[in-house]
């Protein structure tokens, strides 16, 4: 259109702008803004919609540079242009940044709006605390602004967030005296600190008011009843808060479906998480990996590879492909229930995909090659996983020293624990149990017991240890007397 001598329009370069940034083309997005600069008429909003982009993309010097060039062509930046570089800061945790633009907001006498302080006031709860957020507040009301509902929502979250859920619910009794109504988000919030916190009577009470007087419970009310009634081991019930939701005319969405899942999976009742996951996509929510995972994950524990290999094969037909989670539950279950060429085979199918491992696959094969007395084969793993991006954890170094300690394999067992220390990663209260116990059931009780003194003496290993240690190597009370007797000598 431009080489046909077309003057570009501002408003479809701004909606062309925004949509390369949506489709994470940035570049496009740039070239478009310099076509508007060259041979058009750009605007504050053209302006505003490239910054926004960057500050998106986490590219905020590229958007200060945009800044200076706006000033450099004669426009002003406004309040939308302001709210966007805070809100970009505070959501990183920049509030020290986003307050220095708020600075500048005021030297360019430009009048902040009720989002710009709700923006800052959302950002000072989580990072000063609830007083430094009122400070705020009192700001922005003397300066002639009225908080919105939204405003005081974040600062309701902010008083429960610090455990001061009492003065939460007398501030939103008190709403309506300061103009505000409350909605079903202050009621939501409320809600969840109370049942968190297991006070039941009085989120009971709280949700009458909600039925007598407004506002209408959502989608979200039930969810977190349904979530908090799971966590409390009142299944029962939370299925009949779903059954009501259903007749108020409510459809459940996946948060009310995951804690029940996740709860029958924990009961072993696998034929109600099955069924309840059927509901879920016949209510047209489709379930995510996690629900699967789960679900495959109760399946293996209770010894059903079988059933659980069935499902995971279905899940690219159903929309859910697996993801890294499903790859190391299913290796593992399949390496314990025999089928250990298959379980191989699921991580060569895991990478094939373009899947990297994680330290849960590297920890899953290297424990299953213990188990098996292949621990030569789990060294050599863990030597792959530490060439790796991975850094090997205090988890991934035990499993190798219990393989070792198993085979009777000290000597190894403490070189791996020198190499475990030079590479910076301290052992725990696990690495030096299992060093002693296999020590100990290695034949050399006398020398286990005097490595768990010394251990016991540096406040390595707690006292209550000592006295399972000297059950479990009762000859050894007859060492430990003849050592007393030689200091007193």
């Amino acid at each position: 259109m431009v080489n046909k001598g077309y003057k570009p329009d501002v408003i479809m370069c701004t909606k062309l702008i925004k949509g390369f940034f949506s489709l994470r083309n940035i570049e496009k997005a740039v070239s478009v803004m310099q076509l508007l600069e060259k041979y058009g008429e750009p605007d504050i909003f053209a302006y505003n919609a490239l910054i926004s982009g960057f500050c998106k993309a986490n590219q905020i010097e590229n958007a200060n540079r945009v800044l200076d060039r706006m000033r450099s062509r004669g426009f002003l930046p406004d309040v939308v242009t302001y709210n966007i570089m805070i809100g970009s800061f505070c959501s990183r945790g920049k509030l020290d940044l986003a307050l220095k633009v708020f600075d500048q907001l005021l030297k360019d006498n430009c009048k902040p709006t009720v989002v710009t302080y709700t923006v800052l006031i959302e950002a000072t709860i989580f990072e000063g605390g609830i007083k430094e957020a009122m400070k705020l507040l009192n700001e922005m009301i003397s300066s002639g602004l009225l908080p919105d509902t939204y405003t005081y929502n974040a600062l309701v979250r902010g008083m429960c967030k610090e455990n001061m859920v009492d003065q939460a619910l007398e501030y939103v009794r008190n709403l309506e005296s300061r103009g505000c109504q409350p909605d079903v988000i202050s009621y939501n919030v409320l809600l969840r600190a109370l049942l968190i916190r297991g006070k039941w009577n009085e989120g009971e009470k709280l949700m009458s008011k909600m039925f007598s007087r407004g506002p209408e419970p959502n989608v979200a009310t039930y969810s977190i009843l349904i979530s908090s009634l799971c966590h409390d081991g009142k299944v029962e019930e939370a299925v009949n808060v779903l059954k009501v939701m259903r007749e108020k005319g409510l459809t459940p969405d996946a948060y009310c479906y995951d804690p029940l899942i996740s709860a029958f999976c924990k009961e072993g009742k696998l034929d109600l998480a099955i069924e309840f996951l059927n509901y879920m996509i016949s209510d047209g929510c489709l379930p995510d990996i996690v629900n699967y995972n789960t679900i495959l994950a109760s399946l293996c524990r209770n010894k059903m590879a079988d059933q659980a290999l069935e499902i995971f094969e279905k899940l690219g037909e159903v929309g859910c492909p697996p993801n890294v989670s499903s790859y190391n539950t299913m290796f593992s279950a399949l390496w314990n229930s025999g089928g250990k060429i298959r379980a191989l085979e699921m991580i060569s199918e895991m990478l094939a995909k373009g899947m990297d491992a994680d330290e849960i696959t590297y920890n899953s094969i290297i424990s299953c090659l213990c188990r098996d007395g292949m621990v030569n084969e789990a060294i050599e793993l863990l030597m792959d996983m530490e060439s790796s991006r991975f850094q090997s954890t205090v988890v991934t170094y035990n499993i190798v020293i219990l393989g070792l300690c198993k085979a009777r394999r000290i000597d190894d067992a403490i070189e791996v624990l020198v190499a475990m220390v030079k590479k910076g990663c301290l052992p725990n209260e696990t690495t030096y149990v299992l060093l002693i116990e296999g020590i100990g059931f290695a034949g050399w009780r006398t020398e286990a017991m005097e490595l768990a003194n010394s251990l016991l003496s540096m406040n390595a290993i707690p006292e209550a240890l000592m006295k399972r240690l000297n059950k479990t190597f009762p000859l050894l009370d007859v060492y430990n007397e003849l050592s007393y007797s030689d200091d007193r000598k």
